[in-house]
């Protein structure tokens, strides 16, 4: 088990053993701490933490790995109780594979999604440029990047689709249905991950009910509008005509969960 931690600040190695040793509530001896280049390491410790050195907004990217039978708290409590201990801004992935799926959390044990982008850059030192260039949520340490919603974690976000999944042996996988039931999946689990949901995705949803009308999965369609009627309630798609243009006269078009998926989105429509 380890961590993959970023850090807004450099810290100096020996502060950052001593924070890993007591975090583990291990004596400094047991933690080995360098940087990404040196040779001159104790691999058979408790805790290896590798360090390469960054640029940007985030100055150091940690590597943490620990021995069979090191006992450590999750990493959410860790990246909090480090940020804490060093005074500092981390930032961990939350997604795989997503500039944009990472959590940020401060010395105040706040945490907000954040947008990354390094785009591929390195300094004259080779160092690899990141820049934050969005968050959920003010961030005193970083005054100057703007506050947005950031969709893209939600929307890789992976919902059960048991229904959809089933029927992946009789042909090409129905992934209309499949969207249409991940959809429905998420409402009724309130909005997971972050409670929230854009009006743009919620219409491009109900784009994809338009097209299964008619198809060969009414079985399984049935089953999963029953959950979308039973989750929602008919407001004549008011709200999401307000929010994102005029919607079509279809039933499943005049429903929406109470509150709308959208109130609590950064920034967004009420």
């Amino acid at each position: 088990m380890g961590y993959l931690f970023l850090v807004h600040h450099d810290v100096a190695r020996s502060v950052l053993a001593a924070a890993l040793a007591e975090l583990l509530s291990l004596p400094v001896t047991a933690v080995d701490v360098g940087d990404i280049d040196q040779v001159d390491r104790d691999w058979g410790r408790s805790i290896s933490c590798t360090v390469t050195p960054m640029t940007g907004d985030l100055r150091l990217h940690l590597d943490m790995w620990f021995a069979a039978g090191t006992v450590s708290p999750p990493e959410e409590e860790a990246a909090a109780w480090l940020a804490a201990r060093l005074g500092t801004l981390i930032a961990y992935q939350s997604v795989t594979s997503r500039p944009s799926a990472y959590w940020l959390v401060g010395p105040d044990g706040h945490r907000t999604r954040a947008r990354l982008d390094s785009g591929g850059d390195f300094d004259e030192q080779e160092r690899t440029v990141t820049w934050i260039t969005a968050v959920e949520a003010p961030v005193g340490l970083l005054p100057t990047v703007p506050v947005t919603a950031i969709p893209e974690v939600i929307h890789e976000y992976r919902m059960p689709t048991p229904l959809s999944d089933a029927l992946t042996g009789t042909g090409p996988r129905p992934d209309r249905l499949a969207a249409w039931e991940a959809l429905v999946a998420r409402l009724t689990a309130g909005w997971c991950p972050d409670g929230w949901y854009p009006p743009g995705s919620y219409r491009e949803a109900l784009e994809l009910r338009d097209d299964l009308a008619g198809t060969e999965f009414t079985s399984a369609l049935e089953m999963i509008d029953r959950r979308f009627i039973d989750a929602t309630v008919n407001d004549g798609g008011a709200a999401l005509a307000q929010a994102t243009g005029p919607v079509p006269d279809r039933w499943w078009w005049r429903r929406v969960t109470d509150p709308l998926p959208w109130r609590r989105m950064p920034g967004g429509p009420g």
